[in-house]
Order: C-alpha cells, then structure tokens, then sequence
C-alpha cells in the first residue's frame, strides 16, 4: 500500500477493494439504462461480489475471495465503521451497497475519480483501459456468458468464470490505487468520497406534482409552438424542411464541411444556429428552438429523468470528480446537475425533507477576481476590495456617457440595464481573450443581461476597449504564450509560482493540469489531445485553465470546511455549493458558507473575495 494512502485512512480503519457482478441482459443493460435507474430496478440481482481484504479476516484465506448466494450474509457481517472501501465507479457500487443493503462505510476511495485527475483528458478511464495502460494485464470477466442469465441459470464452469475474472478486476483496481495513490493530494481523497456520497446517499427529494405540472406545460408549450409555425417534430428533424423555412424568411444558410458534401450548420454547437435562436425575427428564432428541441428537449427530458427517479428514491446527484481538464466537477449519468437553472420551475420540483432548508452560495466573480489578482491589476481588484460596480467604468467607456446601476422606478431603468449588462460582459467574459465575434454572439445570447445586438464593428471595439483598459491582462496572456513554448520543449521552470514539470502546470493543492500532448499542428499553431480529437491551444486559453483550476480549489477547500464542520454538501454548479441544512440552522450555515467562500487562500492572501446566496425550501430561488 503506497504511503499516501496510508496517510489518509483513519486509525484502525481497513480498506477493502470491491466489485459487484451483477444480471443484465438485452434492455435491461447500462449500456442502455442510468446507473441509478440499473441499480434500482426490480430487476436488479448481485451474481455476487469480489472482495480483496487488506487485512486477513482470518488466516486460512487467500487475500481476494469471491462471495454468491446470499450476498448481504457477507457484507453484513463486516464493521463498516471501521472500513472503507475502493472500487472502481464507486457511484455504481456504492448505490448498491447503500439500496440494497443499506451499508455505508466509513470512506470511499474509487480509482476511476483518481485516474480523471491524474491522468491526461485523452486517454480513456475505464478499468481494461487503466489495466493496460499501466501494464497490468486485461480484463477477463465473460460477459457474453451470463448476459440475459440468472446465476443459477449458469453452468458451474462459467459461474468459475465469472468469479475468477471479477477477482481478477479486484486485484487490478487495488493495483491501480497504489500506482494512481503516489503523490496524489490526501486532500483530495476527502473530495472523492464527498463526490461519492452525492450519488449513494442522497438527500434531496423530487416532488411528483411539480415535476408532472412542469412536463405537462414543456410539451404543451412544445406542442403549441409546432402549430403556430405549421410543422411537425418530423418535418423538422429534415434539413431540406428547415431549409426551406429559413429561406422564406430571407435567412442565408450557413454550411460546414461534411463526408463527401457540405451540411448545413443546425447542430446546437454551431455558431449559426446559436445566432438563429437569438435572430431578432421572432419566426426565425422559434424555428431554430424548435428544431434544437425536436432532437432534444433539454428540459423535458431532465423532468422526466428526475420524476422517474422519484418513484424509485430520493435523487441521487451524479457529480464526476475532476471530469473537466480543470479539475472541476462535471455533470454524469445522463443528469448534468452542472447546469441547472435557479430560476426556472423545475427547480420547484426539487425538495427536502421536512424541517429541513436548501442553503446556496456562489463564489462571487471568483474567476475575475482571481484573474486579475494573478494579473496584477490592480485598479480592477480595488474596484472588488471597495465594493465598488466593477462593471459601469468599463460600460461608460464602452457607450461614452455615464452607466449606473439603476434602481426600480427609474425612468431609464430598461436603458441603463442593457448598458450595464454590456459591461459587465465585457469584465467577466473577456478576461481569456475573446474576439469581436465571440462578443457580438455573447450580448446576442443576454447571457449577462438582456440580450444587445451589436454591430461587427462594435464588436471590435468592445475588444479593443477591454484590452485597452486591461493591460496588466494582456500581459498575462503573453506570458502564458511562452509558457507553451517553454513547456512544449519539456523544461522545468516556475510561472505565477508554480511549477512547471514534464508538461504539467501543478495547482495550489498539489494536482496539475496535463499537457502532455502539447505539439504543433500542419498550421503552426499549439494543440492538446482531447477525449473527441484536438483542442487549440493558446496564451489567453492556458491562463482560462489555470484561473478555472485555482477557483476549483478554492471551492474545494470550502467543501471540505463544510464537511469538517458537519454542513451536508448535496451538490455543486461551477462556483456553488449546494447544502441542506435543519431550518433552524440554516442562517448559521449560510453565514459559515459566505465566511469560507470569502476566506483569502493562503496561496493568493490579497484577492478580495466575495459570496451571494439564499435560502430556499426548493433547489429554485425563493421557493
């Protein structure tokens, strides 16, 4: 057992590593299916499990044993106060134990959360994979023997089979933790056992009323849309018909490369289309919203995930740990929790137990903040430290008379609105080096207020302005474009005052970001392998990934205050924490959360930090 495992586990605690064979078959499969929908299905049947004990329960057994038959005999005799336990996609085994068997031990450790920090975004995490990437040896577990079988439905020589190979995955997941456990943060484990239990012990709780009063009115509003354009859903989904309807409206379609022929750009990831669902003519922007929603409609298929899932339990939260290259959380299972919005209804379909109260804090423009801290400009951070509008300067610039915050009632309240929300883009949006295009479509999205058309030309102006006013910025994203030189020639060297080693920038709390896959493209210019291919990489884009990593730690620190001081974590967005609460607890909790968000780290002690919030019954805002 490697040293940094040691380190973490608690006095007289054991590690057991684990791993559930289970029935599947044709449509009741993951491959299909959520875990959490898999795990708790009635027809969900243990074949049985592998366990390799740390320590000899007794001395005539061999370290990795294979248990059938009645599975919870087992697993009930174990003192899970004192043991934790590794696995690989602990969320899976883990809803098991917890549904099932209603075991929950001391700690979680999953290989699978360790190998997304550790390992570069590029290669593939699942445990053959690590097995060989390690040289550890494969996987060997029949599935195609006992798919669509129960295990007494099997011939004893597969039932050897399929035991032999999941004590096989057994010794490779141990094998891998001991590998992946060397020089990985102790901090951390805590973070993937917090991440774990999100899953496998959650706490809130779906209303069936809301959430069917919520699916009712998205496809009524779905269907009544179609009627007014005169289309079907099918119609739609043809190219030819979008086409045709775009045309009409004086539309010019915009095309991409496709196999072997030009496809037109209507998929939601393409600039033109995010451009027709912003289009200033309303028939135009309804035909682009209904073609996004004919393939998938975003929020009814969330409130159908999320009532089905009440039926079978309280709503397990499915966070994967470090699953951006940033560290930060993403969303899994088919249920991104990254994303939810705060103020649409179906965050009333999200509850709790009575008595009990939804506590949220947002780390207040962290990355800004902590941006031009790094940046050393310092004029902007005065603006933070004062609590002063850090957005109006910039807007009065921008629009050349005076921008203020305005109050209701005031006359020019709509204007200054707009106005202000244009400068609060151009603070908080153009730190990484946004071009005039990429502002003109972010003021046509309203993301940071009502939506602003601006001109091309505007666009460039606003670009220039930001850099103008942000010289200590730009120089940062100078910087960083040496950086990729110098990295890319595999030196070791500090920036911001980390270090740099083997293409890895390390973070305050001992992780890294990995570009080992740094390397020039035919075009000259800086690439990384990603999971889907190749990203450009550049000065502006290494400084968004730092600045996103360290704002990343930051919560993390804040997460584990809360769950030192007993403040239940329930989910995370980006620069939130989610908690629950008793009410009568719950101003004390919000004030612990702001104080922790707040708190300066001990790597940046000058940053003046900030936190907003608010209590709530439901996951919505004032519900």
């Amino acid at each position: 057992m490697g040293a940094t495992a040691r380190a973490v586990v608690l006095d007289g605690m054991n590690i057991i590593t684990l791993d559930f064979e289970s029935f599947f078959g044709q449509e009741y499969t993951l491959d299909k299916m959520t875990v959490e929908s898999y795990v708790r299905d009635p027809r969900f049947e243990a074949h049985g499990i592998g366990i390799r004990w740390n320590e000899y329960p007794d001395a005539q057994m061999q370290r990795t044993q294979w248990y059938d038959g009645n599975v919870a005999n087992y697993l009930l005799q174990i003192n899970w106060s004192k043991t934790a336990c590794l696995a690989h996609h602990a969320h899976f085994d883990g809803l098991i134990l917890s549904h099932h068997y209603g075991i929950k031990p001391a700690m979680w450790f999953d290989t699978l959360s360790m190998a997304r920090a550790v390992l570069g975004p590029h290669l593939p995490k699942g445990l053959g994979a690590l097995a060989e990437h390690f040289g550890l040896g494969a996987k060997n577990v029949p599935y195609d023997l006992f798919k669509g079988k129960h295990w007494h439905e099997l011939a004893p020589a597969t039932q050897q089979a399929v035991a032999s190979g999941c004590c096989h995955d057994v010794e490779l997941t141990w094998h891998l933790f001991c590998l992946l456990s060397q020089g990985f943060p102790a901090s951390e484990f805590a973070l993937i056992d917090e991440t774990v239990r999100l899953f496998t012990e959650p706490v809130l709780v779906g209303s069936p009323a809301v959430l069917d009063q919520v699916y009712k009115e998205e496809r009524d509003a779905k269907d009544r849309l179609l009627t007014e354009l005169g289309v079907t859903t099918t119609q739609l989904r043809q190219n030819e018909t979008l086409i045709r309807l775009l045309e009409a409206e004086g539309v010019e379609i915009e095309w991409k490369p496709g196999k072997g022929k030009n496809n037109p750009c209507f998929a939601k990831t393409d600039e033109f289309m995010r451009e027709l669902v912003d289009d200033e003519n309303s028939r135009v922007a309804a035909l682009a919203q209904a073609r996004l929603d004919a393939a998938s409609n975003l929020t009814l298929t969330r409130t159908q995930r999320l009532r089905s899932m009440t039926d079978r339990g309280k709503l397990c939260v499915y966070l994967n740990y470090c699953g951006a290259h940033t560290k930060r959380w993403s969303g899994g299972d088919k249920m991104n929790w990254q994303n939810f919005r705060r103020g649409a209804k179906l965050g009333q379909g999200i509850t709790v137990e009575k008595g009990d109260v939804i506590v949220v804090r947002d780390a207040s423009q962290i990355e800004c903040r902590m941006l031009n801290e790094t940046a050393g400009q310092s004029d902007v951070i005065e603006k933070f430290r004062r609590k002063e509008d850090p957005y109006i300067g910039i807007a009065s610039q921008f629009y050349g008379h005076e921008v203020y915050k305005p109050k209701q009632g005031d006359p020019r309240y709509e204007e200054m609105e707009i106005k202000r929300g244009t400068g609060k883009q151009l603070e908080l949006s153009c730190g990484y080096g946004a071009g005039g295009p990429s502002i003109v479509a972010t003021a046509r999205r309203g993301t940071y207020g009502p939506p602003v058309y601006l001109s091309d030309i505007k666009g460039l102006a606003a670009r220039d302005l930001y850099r103008s006013t942000h010289k200590w910025v730009v120089a940062l994203w100078n910087s960083a474009g040496q950086v990729l030189e110098a990295m890319a020639r595999g030196e070791t060297f500090e920036w911001l005052r980390r270090r740099v080693e083997n293409k890895r920038l390390y973070l305050p709390n001992g992780l890294w970001l990995d570009y080992s896959t740094l390397h020039k493209s035919e075009h000259g210019d800086w690439q990384v392998q990603t999971q889907n291919g190749y990203a450009k990489m550049y000065g502006p884009k290494l400084v968004e990934n730092y600045i996103q990593a360290i704002a990343r730690v930051h919560l993390g620190n804040a997460w584990l205050s809360c769950r030192q001081a007993g403040l239940r974590v329930v989910s995370s967005e980006h620069d939130k924490l989610i908690c629950v609460c008793r009410e009568s607890e719950a101003k004390a909790a919000a004030s612990f959360l702001h104080a922790e968000l707040c708190r300066a780290p001990s790597w940046m002690p000058d940053v003046p930090l900030d936190s907003e919030g608010y209590i709530s019954h439901t996951y919505a805002k004032g519900g």
